[in-house]
């Protein structure tokens, strides 16, 4: 298992930042999206996939790295949990906490659910592979935003949970994400920073998250971090097609000697994209590491982050 850097172990836990007489907040609360900014903030999205290409480039990479809040790295604290919703045992019969229970758990305690109108990512692609409707839940404080600014609708325990089990149905990919830069995307206040929590169905094709971190570099790459379960390779199964290395995020799949595909899980996410892919099934999703017992504490314990739902 790959150890902690030093960064990560010594970088205190995140605190909100103080907002001088309220001029901050109120400058984010007008920036944040509304229903007519809506198509304005498409662009910007797919601005963001296109500006990731050159994220290592000199002079234009540490910019971009330094507007997305990624940098520097002991001051900056976007982190994402990779919570595969479709995770299947039955083969082992083993009877464990899958991560769409920490999902479910995780709304159950939430204080507020709010949903997006639509999913900002398949709306900025057009995707016609998945509905847009399958879309993002914001918890707590951050729901109460998204409603109020009018792009989103607060929505039932019960109806988030009906869209989780369909996000597993239609093969979508979980993603708890608590991404800085989206502060000023959705204008949510300094304070309401530590009740961000965002829950997200992700399709491989348009997810922001995903497209971006296939360009980024390791460090980056770094700030999504896995729920205990990874992709395994079966080597008696593979060709060595290749065809599960270049959609992979993290840029952990390689070929070895003998041509076969052998997966770095410590860098591995478990986003089950390869396992989707594979034609022979060569690759399934399974646990590789002791899970924690809810997605908070992967938060804490990965991303230095206290959420507050």
């Amino acid at each position: 298992m790959e150890a902690k850097s030093t960064t990560t172990t010594l970088k205190p836990v995140y605190k909100h930042k103080k907002s001088f007489l309220g001029i901050s907040d109120r400058i984010i609360d007008k920036i944040g999206v509304r229903p007519y900014s809506w198509n304005f903030i498409l662009k910007v999205f797919l601005m963001i996939v296109k500006g990731s290409k050159y994220m290592e480039k000199p002079v234009f990479g540490p910019i971009y790295n330094r507007l997305m809040k990624f940098t520097p790295i002991s001051k900056t604290y976007s982190h994402g949990t990779i919570l595969n919703l479709n995770v299947d045992v039955s083969k082992e019969g083993e009877s464990v906490t899958l991560p769409i229970d920490l999902v479910k758990d995780m709304l159950r305690k939430a204080s507020y659910i709010g949903s997006a109108n639509a999913c900002i990512c398949r709306s900025a692609n057009k995707c016609s592979g998945f509905p847009k409707e399958v879309c993002c839940l914001f918890l707590s404080n951050s729901g109460r935003t998204v409603v109020d600014h009018k792009v989103g609708y607060e929505i039932s325990l019960e109806d988030a949970l009906t869209r989780v089990d369909k996000a597993a149905e239609m093969g979508l990919i979980g993603q708890a994400l608590w991404v800085e830069v989206e502060q000023y995307i959705w204008g949510f206040s300094n304070e309401d920073m530590e009740h961000f929590l965002e829950m997200c169905f992700c399709c491989s094709c348009c997810c922001v998250g995903f497209n971006l971190s296939r360009n980024a570099s390791r460090d980056v790459k770094k700030r999504f971090h896995s729920s205990s379960w990874t992709a395994v390779i079966d080597e008696s199964k593979c060709n060595g097609c290749e065809e599960c290395i270049k959609p992979c995020p993290q840029a952990c799949i390689t070929l070895n000697e003998s041509n076969i595909a052998v997966n770095n899980i410590d860098y591995c996410v478990g986003c089950g994209i390869c396992k989707n892919i594979c034609k022979l099934d060569a690759i399934q999703i399974k646990q590789t590491k002791p899970m924690l017992s809810s997605v908070q504490e992967y938060f804490l314990e990965d991303g230095r982050l206290n959420i507050q739902i």
